[in-house]
């Protein structure tokens, strides 16, 4: 079977209402082999109450509460980020974060709107939203008047009822727990305490009822609402002065409401402006009588004097009028409330609406599910990388050669040779330009050679690093020459390797870690700190110009942009990381946005010059801001689909997985997971061009010449010891066959 489709619901705030119901019933009633449901709430107030999160995730949904300490443009930033995930998002009541961003992104999933107020479907842009479900006909109907040329969009679901949990056998041990004993009218009503509901027209109709029916009681079930809290003390206040202190109880928010509706001897709902009341269904489905306005959906749920009895609108006389009708004619009571409770069945159960829920996700999925086309920039889609360092080291300030300490140069020919045999005919590999030019303005290019020679001798395709943490010596990279002599150099190269079909360059290796590692942390040069920000600046400059000099040069070139692919999350028990943890990171895309000409565009970025976005993945990629990494199995991991979905969303971009690869016996699963992810990505639409094994050769550690154990070739100073490791070199051919399995190799 394959995987489930990844479902977003997106509220404004999550409280005790209609469509809260609704998701839970969802989450109990869907196929969880075909659909997976998170929850993201984008607000919270004081007050608001907190048992929907619980049910939420006792019933195995995930909810982010991340917005609820960021501000409206950080949750728009952060909303952006995660709905590329998901194959399908479900925005509830008129959620304003959602479409500023999906307006940010370049491939958005489909996005539904579920509308339970008219204010709702006529508030807001409908452009981007492919289904509008509306709780009602009303609603519905003025939903499509909002999407011209396609009002068939726009479709009625009403809210749905599991009638399972309203069992009569729960009458009797309600009422002895509320202290009410049986023969004692008890009537009731549920809601969130918010005006449109018109709670005090009840309290008027209790009392009047009293006047005849003195043994009566009167539940009111409900929280106040967190906008308007002193609705809720107004009308406490105001049963106070009608003399219901005795006869009346507010119960607050509770999550037994089944027990309690089936306690109940009538139900009453008065509102005005309403979608469909849930309540109403949930009445129905306790067998209740119900006495309404005719208010919206409420017409819809009742016919008069057949399932239940209408009254005018703001009117309590007419309300105790109808209360003393069925308290005087019980027969009439139970045949209104079994004919709703049939009505509810055959309508509005879970039985009826679930599979209408399951035909529009099917619908709106199948419209929009696309996989990316066949991977046609490389090659051959895996790739290899040669380590081509040449920074100098902290501890020490020695200058880094890993071409020469893997003997690379000397064995350019049978590395690639090799390659070739597993079937890897596209390489990165690097210019050492502290070599080549040793003297300002002097270019030997003889440290090249063998690289160039065998690429050109073998058919092997190369993406060729320009700056790979190292540089001359008389540089100072601070400084505005630096970008004119890495423009100069930039040219040149591109003279001596020539345009290709096309040429491939990475101008300058993992912009953002080179800032961290020489900007920050002093462990790369130029070993500063503090700097980090200036330092992204500087290089992502540098980039362009080189880029802007090669296609003086060639104007066919191609470029690679590689940086790490990174995932930041916080620890739960402390929420307060949220910010932190989400700004850093949202900086893993400051490089690329600078290129692109997002940020900084003094700079002379633009979009055409973010050509490949290279991601670079290790196991170590994720990690608890302040905390330790997190590896693929942990909870709060990240699918790196789910990463691969957000950068193509982002800036819809040809992708690469530019490095991965892992020491030891793990390398081969670790394949396997990158290459799974990858296939699972491309088949939701995101265009992976391919996945390069970087290092591809085991190579000396940068630090202590330890020898590490993470390339697909060993090394050695004789060819023959530069044999492929076999368990990477199995699990590479298992790879490849799947992927001309699928036609894409």
């Amino acid at each position: 079977m394959s995987e489930p489709a990844r479902i977003l619901f997106v509220f404004g705030w999550l409280v005790v209402g209609g469509e809260e119901t609704e998701i839970r019933h969802l989450l109990r009633h869907l196929d969880p082999r075909r659909y997976r449901i998170d929850v993201v709430a984008c607000f919270r107030k004081e007050g608001m109450p907190e048992q929907t999160h619980a049910q939420l995730e006792a019933l195995g949904a995930r909810v982010d509460r991340a917005p609820y300490h960021l501000s409206f443009e950080d949750t728009v930033t952060y909303l952006a980020g995660r709905v590329p995930a998901y194959d399908l998002v479900v925005s509830c009541q008129n959620v304003a974060d959602i479409y500023p961003a999906l307006e940010r992104l370049h491939r958005r999933p489909p996005l539904i709107e579920h509308g339970g107020l008219v204010s709702e479907a006529e508030s807001g842009p409908k452009h981007l939203t492919a289904r509008y479900v509306g709780v009602c006909a009303t609603i519905r109907d003025a939903a499509a008047a909002r999407m011209p040329g396609r009002e068939g969009h726009a479709v009625e679901i009403p809210s749905m009822v599991d009638l399972a949990p309203f069992d009569p056998a729960h009458r009797a041990p309600a009422r002895a727990r509320l202290g009410v004993a049986e023969g004692v009218p008890l009537i009731g009503w549920v809601g969130r305490l918010d005006p449109k509901k018109r709670v005090e027209d009840f309290l008027d109709a209790a009392a009047l009822l009293r006047a005849t029916h003195p043994a009566a009681r009167f539940l009111v079930v409900g929280g106040p609402d967190a906008f308007l809290p002193d609705y809720a003390v107004a009308l406490r206040a105001r049963a106070a002065a009608l003399g219901l202190d005795d006869a009346l109880t507010f119960l607050g928010d509770r999550a037994d409401i089944p027990e309690l509706l089936s306690a109940l001897d009538a139900f009453v709902w008065l509102s005005r402006g309403e979608g469909m009341p849930h309540v109403i269904a949930e009445a129905g489905a306790a067998g209740l009588p119900v006495i309404a306005t005719p208010d919206n959906g409420a017409l819809e749920q009742i016919t008069g004097g057949e399932t239940g009895l209408f009254v005018p609108h703001e009117s309590p006389p007419a309300v105790a009028a109808a209360l003393r009708r069925l308290l005087d004619d019980p027969a009439l009571g139970r045949r209104l409330g079994e004919a709703l409770r049939a009505k509810v069945r055959a309508e509005y159960s879970v039985e009826a609406l679930v599979p209408r829920w399951e035909a529009l996700f099917e619908e709106v999925l199948a419209e929009h599910r696309r996989p990316a086309p066949p991977p046609a920039l490389f090659r051959s889609f895996f790739g290899g990388g040669f380590e081509c360092s040449t920074h100098r080291r902290a501890h020490d300030r020695e200058r880094l050669d890993m071409i020469a300490a893997t003997a690379h140069d000397r064995h350019a020919a049978g590395d690639y040779a090799a390659l070739a045999a597993e079937g890897i005919l596209t390489v990165r590999d690097g210019l050492r330009w502290h070599l080549i030019e040793a003297r300002p303005g002097h270019y030997d290019w003889t440290s090249l050679r063998a690289q160039l020679d065998a690429a050109r001798a073998g058919g092997t395709q190369v993406i060729w690093d320009l700056l790979h943490y190292g540089w001359p010596d008389d540089l100072d990279i601070w400084r505005p020459e630096f970008v004119d002599r890495f423009a100069r150099f930039a040219a040149a190269a591109a003279r001596e390797i020539g345009p290709g079909s096309p040429a491939f360059y990475a101008p300058v290796n993992e912009i953002s870690f080179h800032a961290w590692g020489g900007g920050d942390a002093a462990y790369l040069p130029p070993f500063a700190r503090g700097r980090g920000h200036e330092l992204k600046v500087q290089l992502a400059r540098a980039s362009i110009a080189a880029m802007g000099a090669i296609r003086a040069v060639d104007p066919g070139a191609r470029f690679v942009h590689a940086d790490p692919l990174i995932n930041v999350l916080h620890d739960p028990a402390r929420p307060h990381d949220i910010g932190p943890a989400e700004g850093h990171r949202g900086a893993q895309f400051q490089a690329w946005d600078m290129i692109a000409g997002h940020a900084w565009p003094q700079i002379g970025g633009r979009p055409e010059l973010l050509d490949v976005v290279g991601v670079n993945y290790y196991f170590n990629n994720q990690w608890i801001h302040g905390g330790p990494t997190i590896d693929v199995g942990h909870p709060g991991y990240r699918p790196l689909r789910s990463l691969l979905a957000e950068v193509h969303a982002r800036y819809g971009r040809p992708l690469f997985v530019a490095e991965t690869g892992i020491e030891a016996d793990r390398r081969a699963a670790w394949l396997a997971y990158v290459a799974g992810e990858v296939r699972a990505a491309r088949d939701r639409g995101v265009p992976v061009e391919g996945i390069c094994l970087y290092p591809v050769m085991d190579h000396p550690g940068w630090d202590d010449g330890r020898y590490c154990p993470n390339g697909l070739l060993r090394h050695g100073p004789e060819a023959s010891d530069r044999t492929p490791d076999p368990a990477l070199a199995r699990e590479l051919r298992r790879q490849i066959g799947m992927l001309r399995s699928r036609g894409e190799g």
